[in-house]
């Protein structure tokens, strides 16, 4: 089995760094390497599938420097899907900017090559993220996002793009700068505490934490918090968030919030695994509550007044982040499986989002809501599309982020913090008012514009409608999928501080 687990893993991890060398050459025609970036990630999401049906989540398999457990494994699941979604929908949306008369790919040919190779070492990193067994690695892989992302963010370099790269990038080194200190302190307090042996080892400290000295560990959780945090995008560290999610290409976007700034939660969870036996619950889980219901507050009102349509989704964003955070917090077993499962539908239906998104704006030419009129009667497919989308994202029934939303707030009852799942229940609440009115805006009224007709195809069209159906079916079913539902239970112990 372990061998098996093995070949597997290598398989994932070497086949994107093998594509992204040979699509930076620019050494294949267009046709076949829009194919054979789908054949990749296909073959990587197949090896997935096989990897969740032979592992077995209470034993993890222990590398010399890869540790998969339940809940990296749950990770690698969403990071597959969204890695598999981005292939299938990529073709369409780069021949789209190819074939619009400004559009930046029409003027400098020959840039797919390009963008498939930052985008598959992208995904590679994050699978990297999730599968290491160090914290320092963690953190290295962490920062190898940034820059690997902020690449993607600038890649069609005009003004407003280099001017969102620049704060991304330096708002999210000076986090992860402070993330690094925490991980510094960290192994100060391993040779101190516990030994020299296996210096940062996430396995070695989750079994000595009970080793740990209580005041340096809260000293070292105050600046991850602070660090990771800025990556996820928790306020008032969330300078970067709306700018980079805007200008980045549709397919970036979708990846970014989607899997990005999950990956910073995963790592920020990861410390707080070891920290938590000597720091106590109280601390983390009152940082965790205030951080982040107060990023679902500061996101309400930008979301009301905003015009930009991918500027209102990255608001969307750091309110699902926030509450993801909050229902960490909770440190209850409902809340910790529901902000798993949180994880897993909003990283497929934001995906649908940005690209619905990306779709529209290059139909109408703005990126201004105002000025999107009559959608129903002019683009009905597309409109669809996003109305699905926005429901489901809001969520309400039968959409799995209503599942994963609604167990999160049950968790604040169960916890003992009525009043907080109150105020939290408002806030989500003038969040859907807030975009709702803009989206039913943007599909009614009178068109102002003659429309140049639809703009998805049979292929996005299926893939955007599986990853909808797949959130709903994974979420409404999953008593009834043994494998997914026993892997979400082993992972939501891990969160609360058992090693598998």
């Amino acid at each position: 089995m372990n061998y098996c687990i093995t070949d597997l893993l290598y398989f994932i991890l070497a086949l994107p760094v093998i594509f992204s060398g040979v699509a930076a050459t620019n050494c294949l025609g267009k046709d076949l390497l829009h194919w054979l970036n789908r054949l990749v990630a296909t073959a990587v999401a197949g090896a997935i599938v096989m990897l969740t049906l032979s592992f077995d989540p209470d034993m993890p398999y222990i590398g010399r420097y890869i540790y998969l457990d339940a809940l990296s494994m749950w990770m690698m699941i969403i990071i597959g899907t969204l890695y598999f979604a981005f292939a299938w929908t990529s073709k369409a949306y780069l021949d789209r900017d190819t074939n619009k008369r400004y559009g930046y790919l029409r003027r400098f040919g020959r840039l797919e090559g390009r963008f498939y190779a930052l985008s598959h070492i992208f995904v590679w990193i994050m699978f990297v993220v999730v599968l290491v067994n160090n914290l320092g690695l963690m953190w290295v892989a962490i920062e190898a996002t940034t820059l690997v992302s902020a690449l993607l963010v600038a890649f069609k370099f005009t003004r407003t793009s280099l001017e969102a790269t620049w704060k991304y990038v330096m708002v999210c080194t000076v986090g992860i700068c402070l993330a690094l200190l925490g991980t510094i302190i960290v192994y100060y307090i391993q040779l101190n505490n516990i030994g020299t042996a296996n210096p940062l080892d996430w396995l070695y400290l989750a079994q000595h934490s009970g080793e740990i000295n209580p005041a340096m560990a809260k000293f070292a959780f105050c600046f991850l918090f602070v660090g990771y945090g800025t990556k996820i995008g928790l306020a008032p560290m969330h300078a970067w968030l709306p700018d980079a999610h805007s200008e980045a290409p549709a397919l970036t976007s979708g990846l970014l919030s989607g899997s990005l700034c999950i990956c910073a939660i995963y790592v920020l969870i990861r410390n707080i695994i070891i920290l938590m036996p000597a720091i106590g619950i109280d601390f983390i889980s009152g940082l965790c509550l205030f951080f982040g219901i107060f990023t679902i507050a500061v996101a309400v009102p930008f979301v009301v007044v905003q015009r930009d349509i991918k500027r209102m989704l990255a608001y969307s964003s750091m309110e699902n982040f926030g509450l993801m955070v909050a229902g960490l917090g909770l440190f209850v077993p409902v809340a910790a499986q529901a902000m798993l499962l949180h994880m897993f539908n909003h990283a497929l239906v934001k995906y649908s989002l940005f690209y619905t998104a990306g779709t529209i704006m290059e139909e109408y030419g703005t990126k201004n809501m105002m000025r999107i009129h009559g959608m129903m009667v002019q683009v009905p497919k597309t409109a669809c599309f996003l109305l699905l989308s926005i429901v489901a994202i809001l969520g309400m029934p039968p959409f799995g982020v209503f599942f994963s939303k609604f167990y999160m707030i049950y968790g604040f009852f169960t916890a003992d913090h009525p009043w907080m799942g109150i105020i939290t229940l408002v806030l989500l609440a003038g969040m859907l008012i807030g975009i709702l009115y803009h989206i039913l805006r943007m599909l009614g009224s009178q068109p102002k514009r003659k429309s140049s007709g639809e703009l998805f195809g049979v292929v996005d069209s299926v893939v955007i409608a599986a990853l909808l159906l797949f959130s709903c079916v994974a979420s409404a079913g999953l008593s009834e999928i043994t494998v997914l539902n026993h892997l979400l239970e082993s992972a939501a112990r891990i969160v609360l501080g058992g090693v598998a």
